[in-house]
């Protein structure tokens, strides 16, 4: 037999071509989701033991491609799960049910070591495709084997409906967007919802709440619109004002609050000194203690929050991290690695009875989710030491805690896993710095940790 022609023939029976009657047969289940959808890949009727690579293209909002790709092995049926097939090489390995969509790249794997040094002379080039809360994304897919496309297929993933947003200015310094559920969906708890350093609006969070029945604020901090542009005396008050507002546009009595790293201090603080009005608290990547301002120049340590126009007493460990004599090591990826700095007082009894958030105060149940191989600040420990405190207070009942060995920081984006998903060039601190954790841990742990906000969320009553 010629050999040009013995591999095509090979490939031919691979792909199921020689049995017209079966032709290789790609999907992805379900076809059109949310973002925190399930992105189940499968591909059927191929030669068994054939090596197949699967391939994920989607666009960002910038109109870049991210493409994640995989190579398996077919199994005795001539078929590739990607729930169950183990990933051999690519933009990902091992096995990870949403690897097709978590470990998505601008350039080919074996370009990704230059894409990473090319980083720090542009950082806007990223470590994640940038999503609009508006936009709808199509994902291409496609198998082929020994390079011969086999089977092709899309999905559709968003954070849905275009959901109703109003701009919230009101007084006590309530900076805000609100996103209202789509007609149709279930009413549920309303949630006020703060991010982390970073500052800003969490948008993606509260958009994707919204989606699943929750009347979500994304308020604001610092640095958003005439806010402080830093992390630095604000006013717990500030929250409380969020709150207020989102009960009386709502009419709930109370509502739930949501924050992520430093985020979760203002939602745990807030929380406790203003138990009236919140039902439930959903601490991400948390700490447990009251920490200080987060700002370039910060030398000595300062309050990163106020409560009655006084500063709150705060934590060392951030402070230290800002002025870590290794800081020189944020100049490039992986970057600084924060989380050593913290260690000693988060686990000292001394400085949680000086300083730590006082959750014994809230009425109401917290979920903390802590990250295993977090690389920014302990919050391993800080979710742990959440579960301690009210159980020593006689309210073990009141903490939900799901820590994830091999995650880092990030476990707080869903559908953020990959190559690239272990450091950030930090928008206020315009550095990089490590965020932690193993590809796969980080992906998976992002959904897993976001299936139980949404069912400890249901539980909560706005009454």
């Amino acid at each position: 037999m010629n050999r040009r022609l013995g591999f095509a023939a090979l490939a031919a029976i691979a792909s199921g071509a020689l049995g017209a009657a079966n032709p290789a047969r790609l999907t992805v289940t379900p076809h059109s989701g949310l973002i925190d959808a399930p992105f189940h890949v499968e591909l059927h009727n191929v030669l068994p033991g054939a090596r197949v690579t699967l391939s994920a293209s989607r666009p960002d909002a910038r109109g870049r491609t991210w493409t994640a790709v995989g190579e398996y092995i077919a199994d005795a049926s001539g078929t590739v799960d990607v729930d169950l097939s183990p990933s051999l090489s690519g933009s990902y390995e091992g096995v990870s049910p949403h690897g097709l969509w978590c470990s998505a790249l601008p350039v080919a794997p074996d370009k990704l070591t230059a894409y990473i040094a090319g980083l720090p002379s542009h950082p806007e080039m990223g470590t994640a495709p940038e999503l609009e809360v508006t936009g709808e994304y199509r994902v291409a897919l496609s198998a082929s084997i020994d390079g011969k496309l086999v089977a092709s297929a899309t999905a559709v993933r968003s954070f849905g409906p275009p959901a109703a947003t109003q701009e919230v200015t009101a007084p006590g310094g309530v900076r805000a967007v609100l996103y209202s559920p789509p007609a149709g969906v279930a009413a549920q708890v309303p949630v006020v919802v703060l991010a982390g350093s970073g500052g800003g609006l969490p948008r993606a969070q509260a958009a994707l709440l919204a989606a699943h029945g929750h009347p979500a604020l994304a308020q604001g901090l610092f640095a958003y619109q005439d806010l402080p542009s830093t992390l630095r005396a604000i006013p717990l008050e500030s929250i409380r004002a969020g709150a207020q507002w989102l009960e009386q546009h709502t009419g709930a009595k109370r509502v739930a609050v949501m924050g992520t790293s430093r985020g979760s201090e203002g939602a745990g603080l807030a929380a406790s000194y203003f138990p009236q009005d919140f039902a439930a608290a959903v601490l991400y990547v948390p700490s447990h203690l009251s920490n200080g301002a987060f700002a370039p120049g910060v030398t000595q340590l300062e309050a990163a929050w106020t409560l009655g126009g006084k500063p709150l007493a705060a934590d060392q460990g951030e402070t230290d991290s800002n002025n870590a004599a290794d800081a020189m090591h944020a100049l490039k990826p992986p970057g600084f690695i924060g989380t050593p700095y913290y260690l000693k007082t988060w686990s000292d009894p001394k400085v949680a009875a000086a300083v730590g958030i006082p959750f014994e105060k809230m009425r109401g149940p917290v979920l903390a989710i802590g990250a295993g191989a977090d690389q920014m600040w302990p919050s391993f420990i800080g979710a742990e030491r959440i579960r301690e405190r009210l159980a020593a207070h006689g309210r073990p009942e009141s903490a939900e805690v799901h820590v994830y060995p091999g995650a880092g920081h990030m476990i707080t984006r869903v559908g953020y896993g990959g190559p690239l998903s272990s450091f950030v060039f930090h928008p206020v601190a315009k550095d990089f710095e490590a965020t932690g954790g193993l590809p796969n841990a980080n992906c998976e742990g992002s959904y897993d940790a976001w299936d139980h906000v949404l069912t400890f969320l249901s539980r909560i009553k706005d009454r």
